[in-house]
């Protein structure tokens, strides 16, 4: 009978361990979907969802354990750096429970952290600011100074910014250049001792190029004719009475031929229109009667003068020289020698890249010779001009 009592006792026993067993692994894995839900929330950036989570369990005798859990996650977003949160977090753990100390506690900590940080990005943003507009003050100071330059233009880039730069920069090319073709290119030759004149036609053919950098412009002028047909001739040296009369009726044949090649330099912060020049200037002539007109056969000289060059009036282009020959100190019966001119660019048609038109140009060759006598060669050319747009 004992025995059987003690059997009773231990299987009594063991049922009752197997129900609170059995009960406490329930209340474990409610424990566990609730962490779950808590965890989801948090994922989910849901301050509601905390809220209602923390509501639904207020009866739950595992209250204690949900608002813990929910105090540590809430410790972890602090950690983040996820502030806002964390104090909405803090804030439904007190608002299901005011008497949860640890929680005011924390979301008072979490609410000064966050005027701190607010604190900190507006004296940030202050910097920046101020930043802002001390830079914005030296550009329009430094805005200011180039306006007074002068020759500084606002260009905007492919990314979308703003810089100056220098108006020869702001050209569409880093190179400004001018050909032309002188199709009607007429001389008109008078000499005093002996008198003698006469016109001629030819063709021509000139190009300008520069290349202009912040400080200089280089650049260089080219020219050069051939006059072939001689139109009318008047006076020379009368060949006597042992020239014959067809003889004394013929016109003398004459050819010119000139060229030259002159370099040209500029300052730009001096002007970047005026220019200093020095190159070779060379004309020649072939003729069946030299001795019955008096022209001087070869004259190639070195020369050095000034140029006014790439002014714009609109879209026309505007050019003059003046060059000193040189060479007259080699040419015994040349006592001083001279050259100048200019021309004009008049655009027919005009694209974003070149204008096309007709350049009306004159030039002059002055020598004075020993005596007293006088040579002058005085051209005017009509040409097709083709240049870049430069502006």
């Amino acid at each position: 009978m004992s025995i059987l009592k003690k059997s009773r006792k231990f299987l009594a026993s063991l049922a009752c361990a197997a129900c609170i067993f059995s009960a406490s692994a329930q209340v474990s894995e409610e424990i566990s979907d609730t962490y779950k839900r808590i965890d989801m929330a948090i994922a989910a950036r849901s301050s509601d969802s905390i809220s209602k989570i923390l509501s639904e369990n207020k009866s739950s005798p595992n209250y204690k354990m949900i608002e813990n859990y929910t105090l540590k996650k809430t410790r972890q977003l602090i950690i983040t750096d996820n502030l806002e949160f964390a104090r909405q977090t803090s804030l439904a753990v007190i608002d299901n429970n005011i008497e949860n100390f640890d929680a005011v506690e924390l979301y008072s900590y979490i609410d000064k952290a966050i005027l701190n940080q607010q604190a900190a990005n507006l004296a940030a943003e202050n910097r920046r600011r101020l930043e802002e507009e001390r830079i914005a003050a030296r550009n329009a100071k430094s805005k200011q100074q180039l306006a007074n330059r002068g020759n500084y233009q606002l260009v905007n880039t492919a990314s979308g910014q703003e810089v100056y730069v220098n108006e020869q920069q702001a050209s569409f090319s880093s190179w400004i250049w001018t050909v032309k073709l002188g199709l009607a290119d007429f001389v008109y030759q008078k000499i005093t001792d002996p008198d003698y004149s006469s016109l001629k036609y030819g063709l021509a053919f000139g190009a300008n190029i520069f290349r202009p950098s912040e400080r200089f412009v280089i650049g260089a002028d080219i020219f050069a004719d051939a006059h072939i047909v001689t139109f009318s001739t008047e006076g020379g040296i009368d060949q006597g009475e042992s020239g014959s009369a067809s003889a004394k009726e013929e016109k003398p044949q004459e050819f010119f031929i000139s060229g030259r090649f002159v370099p040209e330099f500029a300052f730009s912060d001096l002007s970047k229109h005026l220019f200093f020049r020095a190159g070779v200037s060379a004309h020649m002539l072939a003729s069946n009667d030299r001795d019955r007109t008096g022209t001087t056969e070869t004259f190639v000289s070195p020369v050095v003068g000034l140029a006014l060059d790439n002014i714009n009036l609109g879209e026309a282009v505007i050019r003059l020289f003046y060059d000193y020959d040189l060479g007259h100190l080699a040419y015994e019966p040349i006592k001083t020698a001279m050259e100048f001119g200019g021309s004009i660019l008049l655009p027919m048609a005009v694209n974003d890249k070149t204008k096309v038109g007709i350049e009306l140009g004159a030039q002059n060759l002055l020598m004075m010779k020993d005596a007293g006598g006088v040579e002058n060669r005085a051209k005017i050319t009509f040409a097709i001009g083709v240049g870049n747009v430069t502006k």
